[in-house]
């Protein structure tokens, strides 16, 4: 595999495991990123005709780059859909293509990113914050006389999608629906599914286009105090404004990447957090690090380990030729880690003074619009779960899985005790 110092192939590459990370434990994976960084930053993947850059400095200019690097294969399937999938797609009368998460053309995604912003704002996070605190609290009242759980099946897997409900006027009930297709379609899509495995996997995301259909149809007959209804006001009837199809995009959008990320992502902290010894405690006796706690976590093992790009011309990246057209995985986990930005990149430090510096949310004009809310959740998760069970650590021995896709990363199961 190609590496700065030469633009051969060899049969096999030490990094190559890059195209499926979730098979390794937390430790292993990023003991690969360093060396990737270190002796192989820019490196093809056979296996999935991707080239992977993991280096901080070429990730971020790679982003804030539009001219050269086109982002309109973000959502693309990992592996190719086969026939029988798009015929079933078809039939169901599924049109699901982002025009606001990742792979929009600018101006389609400029204008619903307008109108969309709007549920996102600090006024809206200010009305979301005390029902987020009750409902993490309900949350924890369930299982907290227990003395241990799954962390995951028991708070952190449904609770971020009942947050996103809220936003986007989603019955409660159908949060157990929801997870599912969001699962079904995040592995469809990021994931290596047989041809099987992908035809009943498209079943369901045709239920799940087809209920964000029926959705924002309801809102514009019955609005209420959420983004869809928001955004139906704007349109005011209005397709130049915005199109049915754009507010039912961004549902649809939302829907995956609204709660999935930040599952996961809580998942991720709250592990990082008991692994590594005083650090629970350290929020605990000290709340006001929270926040900034928040970022350090983000940045140590994010959610979304990698995004994608495609070159529109031939390019150079870190010394290796890159030709038009070559599909780019940019593994922002990897480039989180990066000596040359952050000092003792590899040690978790909850008061690292440029840890709002990480790229874990993207950057330029596709920097993640649901940022604001992911910052928010997490941080009252991680207040509550100090404050009222201060001594939580986690149960041994235990072994962990992680989502079998190539650029998210979470636990599968997060079993703790206290």
């Amino acid at each position: 595999m190609a590496d700065a110092s030469s633009s051969s192939v060899p049969h096999a590459c030490p990094v190559g495991m890059l195209s499926d990370n979730f098979k390794l434990g937390n430790a292993d994976l990023e003991a690969l990123y360093a060396s990737a960084r270190n002796k192989y930053p820019v490196t093809y993947l056979p296996d999935i005709d991707f080239w992977a850059v993991t280096r901080f400095e070429d990730v971020k200019a790679i982003l804030k780059d539009t001219e050269r690097f086109s982002c309109a294969i973000a959502m693309d399937p990992l592996v190719p859909f086969s026939d029988e999938m798009v015929q079933c797609l078809r039939d169901g009368g599924f049109a699901g293509k982002s025009n606001l998460v990742a792979n929009a053309d600018a101006e389609s995604h400029d204008r619903v990113r307008r109108h969309a912003q709007s549920g996102f704002v600090p006024k809206r996070m200010a009305e979301l914050e005390p029902r987020i605190r009750t409902l993490v609290d309900a949350t924890i009242d369930a299982f907290i006389d227990r003395k241990s759980v799954d962390l995951v099946a028991e708070m952190l897997y449904e609770l971020p999608a009942q947050v996103l409900f809220m936003l986007l006027g989603i019955p409660e009930a159908e949060v157990s629906n929801v997870k599912r297709w969001a699962d079904n379609r995040l592995l469809l899509i990021f994931g290596k599914l047989t041809k099987e495995k992908q035809l009943e996997a498209a079943h369901e995301l045709v239920d799940y286009w087809q209920y964000c259909v029926r959705h924002v149809e309801s809102k514009k007959a019955s609005p209420g105090a959420d983004l869809p209804s928001d955004m139906l006001a704007a349109r005011n009837g209005d397709d130049s404004i915005l199109t049915m199809m754009d507010i039912t995009l961004t549902v649809f959008g939302l829907l995956l990447a609204g709660h999935e990320t930040t599952s996961n992502m809580s998942a991720n902290a709250v592990l990082a957090l008991l692994e590594n010894e005083g650090s629970w405690q350290q929020l605990q006796q000290n709340p006001a690090h929270i926040p900034n706690a928040v970022e350090e976590l983000i940045r140590y093992r994010p959610s979304v380990v990698a995004w994608r790009r495609k070159t529109l011309e031939a390019v150079d990246i870190a010394g290796v030729p890159i030709p038009q057209d070559s599909r780019l995985l940019l593994f922002l986990a990897a480039a989180n880690r990066d000596g040359k930005k952050f000092d003792d990149a590899e040690i978790l430090d909850l008061t690292r003074k440029n840890a709002r510096a990480h790229i874990s949310f993207g950057f330029g004009a596709h920097f993640c619009l649901g940022a604001p809310l992911a910052r928010l959740e997490l941080q009252i998760i991680l207040e509550r779960l100090t404050r009222r069970i201060p001594d939580m650590r986690l149960q041994t021995p235990q072994d962990f899985s992680f989502i079998k896709t190539v650029q998210f990363r979470g636990p599968t199961a997060l079993h703790v005790e206290w």
